[in-house]
């Protein structure tokens, strides 16, 4: 491993971020552990994916660093699992996402993406796509998505042929010690970890309550729905300020989302549903025809400004931790693991991590 040798890191957290964490620090030499409680399935299981944050030009440029090269990441990740014989196809689909925009804020969307070197071009919603009553907007033909749940799955697996431990058990109480520490599981089991990385999600804020800083962090439940159409009939991600349509490339379309700040239940509710089906029959009228295939929900990571908490948690060596990324783990995970991982191993960091630290 570059830099101080970290041949004991324990990671808190088996959503995305965490298995991209594992991934960035075994790839500089590095035995890594990860204890994840299975019943708590991660905000970036029950997400869309979409690769980039919604109306991105209305972030900070904190938060858009994090993004911007969210999908050549995706892509060299997606190459990596293919080259070890992983199945991939589907994971990413660069469908392209068309976003309504008001008259006003149409220019503005146009000199954003330029500043971002991103293509896009005006555009009206039936020429995406047909029957959609949205209006105008802006295409971004480059962007697209992750089909999150099965890319969660080859990550493990790749980590698992890579030498990362998988530990099914809650954290319960953690004992930082000189560096590192040791952290109480559930079932009684002690682990000890020279370098400990909390990727809790949702249930960071008790995590870092034990430890010293306290973000404002908070649940946001989200729920989803998927209907089956033919591949095709929904071409491009379309996005309103009402919620939005996924295209996965096999014709399955995810509806979302809906949120509920404050809310940490983790189970689909009648009243979300009703939502979700409303927003679907406005958004493609012909979807009030179709039963949807599956209904879910997941808890997010919720905070207070737009951008995550990522870095050394003051005052305790060896500790680290992200959190706060809230509607944005996905598109941000590649990047934010990769700063994670250089601050890790004490390398130079791409970013500027001032703009993330506790």
């Amino acid at each position: 491993m570059r830099g101080r040798n970290k041949a004991d890191i324990t990671i808190v957290g088996a959503g995305i971020l965490g298995l991209l964490g594992a991934l960035e620090l075994v790839q500089r030499g590095g035995s890594v552990t990860i204890v994840d409680d299975a019943a708590r399935r991660p905000a970036s299981w029950a997400g869309g994916g979409i690769l980039s944050p919604l109306y991105a030009w209305r972030y900070s440029e904190a938060m858009n660093q994090l993004a911007r090269e969210a999908v050549p990441r995706y892509q060299t990740i997606v190459a990596l699992l293919s080259a070890a014989g992983l199945p991939v196809d589907g994971l990413l689909y660069q469908s392209g996402m068309w976003v309504a925009t008001r008259p006003v804020e149409q220019e503005m969307a146009l000199q954003w993406a330029a500043s971002q070197s991103w293509e896009a071009r005006p555009c009206l919603a039936e020429r995406v796509m047909s029957g959609s009553p949205a209006g105008d907007g802006v295409f971004f033909p480059h962007l697209g998505s992750i089909r999150n749940p099965r890319l969660l799955r080859q990550l493990r697996a790749y980590l698992r042929r890579s030498g990362v431990t998988f530990v099914n058990a809650r954290v319960t109480a953690l004992h930082p010690e000189d560096r590192g520490g040791r952290l109480i599981l559930q079932d009684g089991q002690v682990l000890v970890a020279e370098t400990v990385l909390l990727c809790a999600g949702a249930w960071n804020d008790r995590l870092l309550a034990e430890l010293g800083p306290s973000p404002a962090l908070f649940p946001a439940k989200g729920e989803m729905l998927l209907y089956q159409l033919p591949a095709g009939r929904v071409p491009s991600i379309m996005l309103t300020e009402e919620g939005y349509l996924i295209p996965r490339s096999d014709g399955a379309v995810l509806v979302g989302s809906t949120l509920r700040r404050g809310d940490a239940s983790d189970y689909p509710s009648v009243n979300g549903r009703y939502r979700l089906e409303s927003l679907a029959s406005h958004l493609l009228p012909e979807l009030a025809l179709h039963k949807p295939a599956f209904h879910w929900s997941g808890v997010r990571p919720g905070c207070d400004r737009d951008h995550p908490w990522l870095g050394a948690i003051p005052g305790r060596k060896g500790w680290f931790a992200a959190a706060g990324c809230y509607r944005n783990g996905l598109v941000a995970a590649p990047a934010c693991a990769a700063l994670l991982a250089q601050l890790i191993c004490e390398e130079p960091t791409e970013l500027d991590s001032q703009l993330y630290a506790f």
